[in-house]
């Protein structure tokens, strides 16, 4: 039985409705600690490219090279986030009916593409062609002294964005949130910052061997490790974005909760062909068929029917009863699935589009 025609009550989760604002009470707002670690990354990397420049121009360092290119590249990289952030947060439109969610993936993605490009591809070059043509070595307190303040700066955007992460991740590993987590702004930052992190450890081995023992050589090994470092950040990042770009279905722990949520109720005898997707972060769709249990549905139709007896008592009352009674349950039934839908916005406020159809 396919579903009834009918007109969905202002404020229903089903994606049939217009799609403005105001009804769609369940929209999940961008959580604005992701946002505060992005930001947060943004600032502390800019103020860290000019000094590390600085410091290069100073040094000639190959390792400073590559933290200078390093904190560019997250700067431009978090610049970018925060645009897909902003982006993402608009709402549906008749163009766009499921939002524009995935604006952040774009965005991410191209942020991956920037780290690999600029922190990986720059930074090993830089470090192979100072192996195969050694710099001058200057002798400086300066690279240090920078690369100390950068230890500060980038361990404090870390402490910020692993504080985010943290609330976000509940009971799962670190490992399995940041491979089912719908959001990967905070992630990447977390990633990027882990990395800056111990690249500022081996620029700091690098340019101190380098100056202990006068061999160049540990500053250009130090910038390649740095880049490779990068790279495998940027290609881990990559793959997830493009997941989350082709819009895979909801986290399965979820969808299975949401399903013996379904089956649960009296009136539901099965349920069928369910399939979700991924249409933002933390923002994620359903639809399902649903077979309905008709003996449920007519107890709770019964108080309609007795005033009806009454009028039983010749032909033309009987098939007029008929008429109505036909029109009852399929009234009936799409007021069912309304209901249904209406449980599933409150019980799981991420559903933003539930679509039902009766069976």
């Amino acid at each position: 039985m396919a579903a009834p025609e009918r007109q969905p009550p202002r404020g229903a989760y089903s994606s049939d409705l217009d799609p403005s604002p105001g009804d769609r009470r369940n929209r999940t707002p961008v959580a604005g600690s992701s946002k505060r670690a992005v930001l947060g990354a943004l600032l502390g990397n800019g103020t860290l490219t000019l000094v590390k420049v600085g410091a290069f121009a100073l040094s000639g360092s190959g390792a400073m090279f590559s933290e200078a290119i390093h904190s560019l590249a997250d700067t431009v990289n978090q610049a970018l986030l925060f645009v897909g952030i902003r982006n993402s947060e608009r709402p549906a439109d008749a163009l766009f009916p499921y939002g524009y969610g995935a604006e952040r993936y774009l965005y991410s993605l191209l942020s991956a593409v920037g780290i690999f490009v600029l922190g990986c591809g720059v930074t090993v070059y830089h470090g192979i062609h100072d192996l195969m043509d050694p710099p001058s070595l200057t002798i400086s307190w300066v690279p240090m002294a920078v690369l100390g303040l950068s230890f500060v700066v980038e361990g404090s955007v870390l402490l910020s964005a692993a504080r985010v992460v943290w609330s976000s991740k509940g009971e799962q590993s670190l490992w399995a949130y940041l491979r089912s987590t719908t959001d990967p702004t905070a992630a990447a930052v977390l990633l990027e910052d882990s990395v800056a992190c111990a690249g500022v450890l081996v620029a700091f081995t690098g340019i101190g061997l380098a100056q202990l023992t006068g061999n160049p050589m540990f500053d250009a090994l130090g910038a390649i490790v740095i880049g490779l470092m990068l790279g495998a950040v940027a290609v881990w990042l990559g793959i997830r974005n493009r997941s989350l770009l082709l819009g895979p279905a909801i986290p399965r722990p979820l969808q299975a909760e949401i399903e013996e949520f379904l089956r649960d109720l009296p009136e539901v005898q099965r349920v069928r062909r369910v399939r979700s997707r991924v249409v933002g972060a933390d923002r994620f769709r359903f639809q399902a068929e649903l077979d309905f249990d008709g003996r449920v549905l007519g107890t709770r139709m019964a108080h309609l029917l007795h005033a009806r007896y009454a009028e039983l008592g010749d032909e033309q009352a009987r098939e007029r009863f008929a008429a109505d009674f036909g029109e009852l349950i399929v009234d009936e039934l799409g007021r069912e699935v309304d209901r249904i839908e209406a449980k599933l916005g409150e019980r799981f406020p991420k559903l933003e589009y539930v679509d039902l159809e009766a069976d």
